[in-house]
């Protein structure tokens, strides 16, 4: 019985808060969770399977996987934002209108809604066992411990965002847009890795915002929209003093008279955030440079 017991307690450790969760799911159904849920801090019993997995690295693969293949698809058409906290920070460096803005946190969140319901529909049982997988503090972790949290980590998100579209390394270096949407999921993927165990991880409060809204789950909401906000801005302000050109206009003001991101700041295809990379001018001379030969040239 004492070696039953340890053996519990040692597989608890390992697996982390959703110990009673099942083992063994596919990674594709943690990607098809990860579109608004991830692991739950409150374990579910066995006979309720909930789509998910009790493997941290594993969530986090999932969770860093899948945001870099929807920015990858994304991008093109949208940028890819998927996190109002990208999306504010872009807003306050004048990368997107306020329109565009407002537009893409309200689907933004929609879309969390949409994949919260699917998992709803998919496993309801586990669902409600699980409240949804929304965002709850583990015990023992404090409000300003998960503000804090969320704030650094969402900060080194959307740092990694601005740092992998920025559109003057994109010129310099072509391969650059192309890996961006690895350094995003890479980023995805560490934060997870660490924050899971304490709040669920959110850096994004969309994806917080899609489980709470469908579960019901309201508690300490709040924490999940401040934190990554407050990260995002922090993120813009960062970058935007480590890339600050002497003698280069203040953010949100143009030497231009007309309307546009500010001279300094990388210009980004539709404001969508991804770079646009502009051909380089060719050498060659044009057919006007060239002398035409005739009796006028002698």
């Amino acid at each position: 019985m004492a070696k039953r017991g340890q053996q519990k307690d040692m597989k608890e450790i390992l697996v982390g808060p959703g110990g009673g969760q099942y083992k063994g799911l596919s990674l594709a159904k943690d990607v098809a969770a990860a579109s608004g849920n991830n692991a739950s801090l409150t374990k579910v019993e066995p006979g309720s399977c909930f789509l998910g997995s009790t493997n941290l690295v594993n969530i986090a693969l999932a969770f860093g996987g899948a945001i870099g293949i929807l920015v990858y698809c994304a991008a093109s058409f949208s940028g890819g934002h998927l996190n109002p906290a990208v999306t504010v920070a872009f807003l306050v460096t004048a990368r997107v209108s306020v329109v565009r803005a407002l537009l893409y946190i309200i689907f933004q969140c929609l879309g969390a809604c949409t994949g919260s319901a699917l998992v709803l529909a998919i496993d309801s049982a586990g669902y409600t066992a699980a409240l949804g997988a929304a965002n709850r503090l583990a015990q023992g972790v404090s409000l300003a411990s998960a503000w804090g949290f969320e704030t650094i980590l969402t900060c080194l998100l959307v740092f990694t965002v601005f740092a992998a579209t920025d559109a003057q390394r994109a010129v310099k270096t072509a391969h650059l847009p192309v890996l961006a949407p690895f350094a995003i999921g890479g980023a995805v993927f560490l934060s997870h890795l660490v924050a899971v165990p304490l709040d669920g991880c959110s850096i994004n409060p969309a994806r917080s915002f899609g489980p709470a809204a469908v579960a019901h789950e309201w508690k300490n909401h709040w924490v999940f929209w401040v934190g990554p906000i407050c990260g995002g801005l922090l993120a813009a302000a960062i970058y935007t003093m480590c890339t600050w050109q002497h003698g280069g206009p203040k953010v949100g003001h143009s030497t231009s008279p007309q309307r546009g991101p500010p001279a300094h700041l990388p210009s980004f295809s539709g404001a969508h955030g991804l770079p646009s990379v502009q051909p380089r001018p060719s050498s060659a001379p044009t057919t006007s440079s060239i002398p035409e030969s005739g009796p006028h040239n002698v």
